[in-house]
Order: structure tokens, then C-alpha cells, then sequence
């Protein structure tokens, strides 16, 4: 090596490492390298030592619309901060492999894209791992990438501050070329901390090596594009760690360094992310390691969560109740989170719920739990009502791609063994499957397009699974093998008729609930959350037509008042026949002041505001039953969405939130909002409401 170009001194374990104030150049690096190997690439021998692993310190709040410019906090898994110790040496590329380095093995690989320079993106795990076994035999070493442990130490090059470069990034380190929404959302008024940088050179947003060197030799460690590593995602131990390979399973493989166009504290030297191995992305790429792999042991998979733990494979012994005697419970919380708890479960914001039976009786709700929806920190969550049980578990992990916005989660039992999991991914969309009632779940499969599930899945008579989807390039997801695989209706090729507000080649609206009609149409009510949009059907929910499996679409408004933010429908046929329908009579906007609606009562009518349930017995022409979903009685006060609050009573029900429901095989209706959980049967909601307490 070059010792005299060595900046920063290995002491003995236990001891921290003094810094000096000046960081190699890029030409300074190349000079460190201990070799260029075959294809091009510098490689940096990295001494044996110790190093403490991950950050300890207060706990991330993640309001970052708040004070978005901070990053000195530290995530839940970055704890326990932990001593590691690296008993061998090894050699690693200065910066990300090139594409020009990538395409000697892949001569094809984004071809005619991207400059020789730039960092190789759009590669899963599994592309980097073939490529270092094809390397491996070019030169008959041993390449690979590296372990989480050995990318932190090599990363830190002996610092113990936030980043190599002290407990800040220097001015215009950072690049944020793209991902403009986002930056607007957590910077709105444009100016950005001095660290990050807008503007880059024509082509160079990928490019390496373009930002000073760690004190080791080793460039774009923060940003530029983020970088696969060997391990399996799991949590850290806080025992002393010599030679760690991480978990021996896991969903995730480890994703390290951060990219471009992402905020600051998500480069820090500790930050963790991961996803899916088979995925790829353009901020993604890989750093090789030439070395043998490390002597140490993988630890064990991570202990299950609550909601997976003791679950019954039993059949439930069902108790069947007298189906015309009318049945109501609730509003029951399920969302159950210790006050001012900040990840992985949050008590600030939990919403976009979905329920299902398992088929051993246990009802299983999912939702997301976030402090900002367009957060890295948001995650799903899940509670369980064991059978036979009369209360919700506390809510525990149920899906967490570290660092990566896995939205709106669905759930849906096939009848039979299968369980479905439904999520927004980072740049795909999931599907997952259990078969032991959520106990485990099956590796995600991946699917296209990107975007919000629209709403809970259907099977229809010939035996397809249907989706809305929320992205308005297309209408429906569709899987015609049972969820093995899944497609999607044809892309809109007129832009113009990529419409929220319907088309002829798009349902109206979004998070659509479907129903198969007796005469084969689908049919969808949806969401429209603009006052133009919501004009077009004069301010009521609009219905949608399809006869040909989601092609193409007519329109018409439905009776019922149209809903915005914070809201959303539930359509669906129940076993009985009738199609139910639960909304809202109010946009949440004007929860305070409703206007509200009539509602049928013994011996007239009963104004009322709030949630609510609609019946049609002829297929959706009309609606015959309607009934605020109330338990009735004297006003009272009861929690809602998040900290809000709101009056129950006889006249004024839940008035904002997700909703979502499965009809059990007791034949109950078994519906949730964001917040609570409601129980009723087909007799409750024909039956007329008493006056003035009377259910």
C-alpha cells in the first residue's frame, strides 16, 4: 500500500480513530489502488480491524416535512450499535462498477444508454452475484460482493462520525438531478441544504468518482447510486460480531450507501436498506470485493413478529347464529400502537387498512403506519383476532422493505388454503401468498404497473382475480392462473384518455372497489378527489361499466354524494346476493359542518351524517336500504383515524377513513376504517332504525 497516503490511523480495538482534516482526491485514490484488474476495475486493499456497527443515539421522528435538512438521528435497525471485528483482509473497487466494466460480461446491458463511466444500474442481486462468479473464473480469484459489515467498515474508513466526511456531507456533495415531486413535497419552498446540489454536468448523474474519496481510498460510499451487499436484512444482535455474514434467510437483501435524488440522512454511514434481490432499479447498482468469503456463521432467521406467532392450523368449529336476527358491534378499535411510538410502529398516521378471514377463523387486518405517506420510514403493520377471542392484538410487523415506501397493503383469502398480500413496492408492485394462516408468507413476486392496488381483490365466474388499479396508464390487474402471475388490461395508448375522472378506456376514479355483475359487466364505484372531477357527475360517486373484462368503460353518477382525502369505499356482493355499499355522506373536508343525508326510520326519516351502508337488491340500479353504521344511543365521543375524534350517536357516524370488509362464514359483515373495526349482519341493515336510541 501507500502508506503515506494513509489518512487516518488504525488503533487499537476499543480506541477511535483521529481524523485529519483533509480527504484524498480522486487521483489521490487511484494511487491507493493496489492493483486494476483485468476489466478495469481499482481495487483497495482494506486492512483487518474493528469497528462499531450501526449508530445508537435518539430515535428518527421522520417529520420531515417539518425539518427535512436534518439527519443526525438514527433508524430503529441501525440499534444496537455493536462491536465488529474483521479477522481478514480484502480488496474492493474503489467506486460502483462502470457500465463499461459491466458490459464485458454483458455487452447488451442497457444498450446505447448511459455513459462508459457511469455506475452500472438496472441489476438485481442475483445479476451481481453472476457477475462476480463469471469474474471469478475470468481471472480464477475469488470476486464477490461484499458483506454488509465489511461495506460499513470500508465506508467508515475508520471515522465514527456520520458520514467519512465528519457529521455533515460538504457543500454540493449530493446530487438530486430527479424525483422532483418528492423533493418539492419535503422541500416546498426550493431551497435545499447546502450539502445537496440540483443541477449536474449533461450526463452526470451516474457518473462516479465525481465527489472526494474516503480517507481509505474508496469514492461515492454516500450517494450517487446505492449498492447491493451479500447479507440477507435482518436485525442487528448487540453482542460483539467477528467475521458477521447476517441472517441465514430473510425477504430483503441488504442495499447500502444511498443514491442520488434522496435525502441526506439516508447516506449516512449506518443507514440500512434493502429489497427484493430479483428487482432492479435505476438507482441500483454494485460494488465488487476480491477476496475469500469470511470465516464467521450466518445468524438465524429473526424471531416471528405477534401476528405470526402461536397461529392455530386448526379448522374452526364454527357456531353458526340465526341469520334474521339483526346483529351490530362496534366501532372496536384495532389499530393499537403505544402513544408517541416512533417506528417500525408509529403512532402518528395509520391507515389504508384491509381485512380478511383466515381459514382457521382468525381475522387478520393490515394497514400502513407512517409519519409521512410518502416517507422511507412507512411500513405495514398487522393486528390478529384470534378465533374465539373478543379483542384485537397489539398491532406488530407485518411487511418492511427497510427504507423503501411500501404502500397500501391488501389482503385477500382465496376460499380455500391461500392467503394474498398486496403492496406497493419500490419500483414494482408485490404479491405474496401464505398457506399455514399467516404464519409464514411465500418470497414476493413482483408485478407491473407500478401504483396504489386500487382496492380488495374479486374472483369472478370464469375464475379471474381482478384488481383496480389506481395508475391511470391502465384499468385492472388480472391473474387468470389463481395469483401465480399476474398481467394487466392493455395500456392506454391515447394519453388523453388517461383520466382519473373516467374514460372509454378507464374506470372513474380511484382506490375502485369491482363486483362482477349477474350479466358478466364489471362494475366499479370510485373516488374522485377534485372539485372538476367530482363536477362531471355533479359532486356524487360515479359508477362504472366495463363488458369486456376492464377494456373499455361507461360512466354514470350513483345517488350517493361524491368523497375525497382521507376517505374511501367499500362495494361488494355478499354471499346472500344483495350488493353492499359503504361511503361516507359528507366529503371529509366538511366533517365539522355536514351536510349529511335522509335515512329511512320507523315511521319516517332520520338525518344523519357520516358513515354509511347501502343495499340494492337489483343489481345496482337502486338502493333500496340505507343505514348510518352506528351502534346509535346519546352522542359520545369516539377516537378516529389517527388522534382525531368524532361523535357518535343515533344521527352522526365515523366520518373520514379507509374502509375495507370481508363477510365471514358466520355470514357478518365484518368492516373496518382506518381506526375501528364494525360488525353486522344482512337483517341489520334491512331492518329500520327505532326513534329515537333504537338500533
Amino acid at each position: 500500500m501507500h502508506h503515506r497516503y494513509i489518512l487516518w490511523l488504525l488503533l487499537p480495538l476499543g480506541l477511535t480513530a483521529a481524523p485529519v482534516k483533509v480527504a484524498p482526491t480522486a487521483a489521490v485514490a487511484a494511487e491507493l489502488a493496489t492493483e486494476t484488474n483485468s476489466i478495469g476495475v481499482k481495487l483497495i486493499r482494506i486492512e483487518p480491524g474493528s469497528f462499531r456497527m450501526g449508530q445508537d443515539g435518539p430515535a428518527a421522528d421522520y417529520n420531515v416535512k417539518v425539518h427535512a435538512a436534518k439527519f443526525d438521528d438514527a433508524d430503529g435497525d441501525e440499534k444496537p450499535a455493536h462491536l465488529v471485528t474483521l479477522t481478514a483482509a480484502f480488496q474492493i473497487g474503489a467506486t460502483e462498477l462502470t457500465l463499461s466494466q459491466y458490459r464485458q460480461y454483458q455487452p447488451e446491458h442497457e444498450a446505447n444508454q448511459g455513459a462508459d463511466q457511469d455506475a452500472v444500474t438496472k441489476v438485481s442481486w442475483h445479476d451481481a452475484v453472476n457477475f462476480c462468479t463469471w469474474l471469478s473464473k475470468k481471472e480464477g480469484r475469488t470476486y464477490r460482493l461484499p458483506t454488509e459489515a465489511e461495506w460499513e467498515y470500508a465506508c467508515r474508513a475508520g471515522t465514527t462520525t456520520l458520514f467519512h466526511t465528519g457529521n455533515a456531507l460538504p457543500a454540493g456533495f449530493h446530487k438530486w438531478p430527479s424525483d422532483n415531486g418528492l423533493r418539492d413535497r419535503f422541500f416546498p419552498s426550493g431551497k435545499l441544504p447546502e450539502e445537496y446540489r440540483t443541477l449536474t454536468a449533461q450526463g452526470d448523474t451516474l457518473r462516479v468518482g465525481q465527489t472526494p474519496a474516503n480517507p481509505w481510498g474508496l469514492l461515492d460510499m454516500h450517494g450517487n447510486v446505492s449498492e447491493w451487499c451479500a447479507d440477507w436484512y435482518g436485525p442487528y444482535e448487540a453482542d460483539a460480531q467477528t467475521d458477521p455474514l447476517g441472517r441465514i434467510s430473510g425477504d430483503f437483501r441488504v442495499i447500502r450507501g444511498g443514491s442520488h435524488s434522496m435525502q441526506t440522512r439516508l447516506l449516512r454511514s449506518a443507514n440500512r436498506s434493502g429489497w427484493l434481490p430479483h428487482t432492479r432499479n435505476e438507482k441500483t447498482g454494485f460494488r465488487v470485493v476480491c477476496g475469500e468469503w469470511p470465516k464467521g456463521t450466518l445468524l438465524p432467521s429473526a424471531p416471528p413478529a405477534l401476528n405470526a406467532q402461536n397461529v392455530s392450523q386448526a379448522a374452526p368449529k364454527l357456531q353458526m347464529p340465526d341469520p334474521n336476527v339483526p346483529f351490530f358491534a362496534g366501532p372496536t378499535p384495532f389499530v393499537i400502537i403505544p402513544p408517541k411510538s416512533s417506528g417500525p410502529l408509529f403512532s402518528g398516521h395509520n391507515h389504508s387498512p384491509a381485512i380478511t378471514q383466515c381459514p382457521n377463523g382468525d381475522l387478520l387486518a393490515v394497514w400502513y403506519s407512517c409519519v409521512d405517506e410518502a416517507g422511507t420510514e412507512l411500513t405495514n403493520l398487522a393486528s390478529r383476532l384470534r378465533f374465539g377471542r373478543d379483542a384485537w392484538e397489539p398491532a406488530s410487523v407485518f411487511w418492511e422493505g427497510p427504507d423503501i415506501n411500501d404502500h397500501a397493503p391488501k389482503l385477500w383469502w382465496d376460499g380455500d388454503r391461500t392467503l394474498f398480500h398486496f403492496a406497493r413496492g419500490l419500483g414494482e408492485n408485490i404479491v405474496r401468498t401464505s398457506t399455514d394462516n399467516g404464519a409464514t408468507w411465500s418470497q414476493a413476486i413482483t408485478t407491473q404497473p407500478v401504483g396504489e392496488w386500487g382496492n380488495a381483490p374479486i374472483r369472478t365466474r370464469d375464475g379471474r382475480l381482478l384488481i383496480s388499479c389506481d395508475v391511470t396508464t391502465t384499468s385492472l390487474n388480472v391473474s387468470r392462473d389463481g395469483g401465480r402471475t399476474w398481467s394487466f388490461t392493455p395500456i392506454i395508448g391515447d394519453k388523453s384518455l388517461r383520466r382519473r375522472d373516467g374514460s372509454s378506456a378507464r374506470h372513474a376514479g380511484i382506490h375502485a372497489p369491482i363486483v362482477e355483475l349477474n350479466d358478466g359487466r364489471l362494475m366499479t364505484l370510485g373516488r374522485l378527489n377534485t372539485e372538476e372531477e367530482q363536477a362531471k357527475f355533479g359532486f356524487k360517486t360515479p359508477a362504472s361499466y366495463s363488458s369486456d373484462g376492464g377494456i373499455t368503460w361507461t360512466h354514470e353518477a350513483t345517488p350517493f354524494p361524491a368523497i375525497s382525502s382521507v376517505q374511501r369505499q367499500v362495494f361488494m356482493r355478499l354471499r346472500e346476493g344483495p350488493l353492499l355499499f359503504c361511503s361516507f355522506t359528507d366529503l371529509s373536508a366538511n366533517s365539522k359542518k355536514p351536510k349529511g343525508m335522509d335515512f329511512p326510520r320507523e315511521g319516517g326519516t332520520l338525518h344523519g351524517a357520516g358513515l354509511f351502508a347501502a343495499l340494492s337488491f337489483d343489481e345496482g340500479k337502486t338502493w333500496s336500504n340505507r343505514r348510518l353504521i352506528t351502534p346509535g344511543g346519546s352522542p359520545r365521543t369516539v377516537n378516529g383515524i389517527d388522534r382525531g375524534q368524532f361523535t357518535l350517536s343515533d344521527t352522526s357516524a365515523e366520518p373520514q377513513g379507509y374502509l375495507a370488509a370481508t363477510q365471514t362464514r358466520d355470514g357478518r359483515v365484518q368492516l373496518i376504517s382506518s381506526k375501528n373495526h364494525y360488525v353486522f349482519n344482512l337483517a341489520w341493515l334491512k331492518a329500520l332504525p327505532t326513534s329515537p336510541t333504537g338500533r
